[in-house]
């Protein structure tokens, strides 16, 4: 067998068993397999272009090399590699790949905390993507994301603090002793340390919480929520409408692909980086816990204007839309949804997907984000 070749496939092993052992857990070990998968597939980079190896063989070995150094935690080399990989002709394909690749490469610089010293009640959160550029980003896209931030926080507080479900009205004292504060924005990838404040004396002290237990949770949370494990996040968020909450904020704070294409958290436990990636767009990510009924008909999606969520007592959970026929549908809207995710959307363009109800002449709502008329 060719030499290089045989290197190649042998780094190939080593990378599906570096896999393998990270979901099993082991991440240390993890780490070096993958170190020793790069290091024979370096090896095959440097031969290749040595010999001048023609496309579009050349920049898919770069792009390998260069993966396996971003999975052993090599950025250094891992930008040497992309760098190399388009300094040559590659395919489209293979070229775009490889510019995504640098963008996770440099994500994962900004993730880890340079110079930042963080206390177990703060957490960092960064965001990369065309809406952002250094130390400068898209209102919209950070303060929205900010604000799920303090409602996922919020709640989460609520839920550990065994509290029912609250649809509307200010959360309890008990809870406002928890606050949320935010840094003065960094560089680069655009990051923001965030506090969790606690209660110098507790209301009630047999209930008091540790903030650092509520970001571990809500950290713990996302992570399931990105690798879609709906199966774990049902059993940590058993409560229907706290786990609908969860996931309709967790989609707004996620990634569209294009403006924001990674967000990130990044913490301090046991004197250790512990770093949680959203990479998911989120129209990739379905974690409904709604069924259809036999009385009912799915309605895939339908797209027009948020009219009204009315907040009456007789049909506080219902809205209304209009699409760009000028047809009207009533939606109603499952306990969970309501007051963080439904009535931030007033007058905009959503698009809501559910099931219909025949008996009531209405849609059962499972999902509704903010769109455009011309999707």
């Amino acid at each position: 067998m060719n030499p290089i070749r045989k290197l190649h496939e042998d780094a190939m092993d080593l990378a599906e068993i570096a896999f393998i052992t990270k979901l099993k857990g082991d991440d240390n070990q993890a780490i070096k397999l993958f170190q020793q998968a790069y290091e024979k597939e370096a090896q095959v980079a440097k031969q290749i272009a040595e010999n001048s190896t023609p496309e579009p063989t050349r920049s898919i070995m770069y792009r390998s090399a260069a993966s396996l150094a971003f999975n052993c935690g090599k950025l250094k080399e891992a930008e040497r590699l992309i760098a190399a990989g388009l300094a040559g002709e590659p395919p489209k394909e293979i070229a775009e790949e490889l510019r995504e690749l640098f963008e996770k490469v440099n994500f994962e610089r900004h993730l880890r905390l340079r110079g930042i010293d963080l206390s177990t009640e703060e957490f960092q959160m960064s965001l990369a993507g065309n809406a952002i550029s250094f130390g400068i980003m898209l209102i919209e896209e950070f303060t929205r994301r900010i604000d799920d931030m303090r409602k996922i926080v919020g709640r989460t507080t609520e839920r550990l603090m065994k509290k029912s479900y609250r649809e509307g009205g200010s959360a309890s004292k008990g809870v406002r002793e928890y606050p949320l504060f935010i840094s003065i924005p960094r560089p680069a990838s655009f990051a923001v340390s965030l506090r969790i404040g606690s209660p110098k004396e507790p209301e009630l002290p047999f209930l008091s919480l540790d903030s650092t237990h509520i970001i571990d949770e809500v950290l713990t949370c996302l992570e399931l929520f990105n690798n879609s494990e709906k199966d774990e996040l049902e059993k940590k968020i058993p409560q229907k409408a706290y786990y609908r909450n969860f996931v309709g904020i967790a989609k707004n704070l996620a990634p569209d692909g294009d403006l924001v294409s990674l967000v990130g958290f990044t913490v301090i436990r046991d004197g250790k980086e512990k770093i949680v990636e959203l990479t998911k767009p989120k129209g990739q990510i379905n974690l409904a816990i709604e069924n259809q009924t036999d009385k009912e008909v799915e309605i895939k999606e339908i797209t027009g204007r948020l009219l009204f969520a009315d907040a009456t007592k007789k049909r506080k959970q219902a809205i209304r839309l209009i699409d760009k026929d000028d047809n009207l549908y009533r939606i109603t809207v499952p306990e969970g949804m309501m007051s963080d995710i439904v009535k931030p959307l007033w007058e905009d363009i959503v698009t809501v997907t559910g099931f219909y109800q025949k008996k009531e002449k209405a849609i059962r709502l499972v999902d509704i984000r903010r769109t455009s008329q011309d999707e």
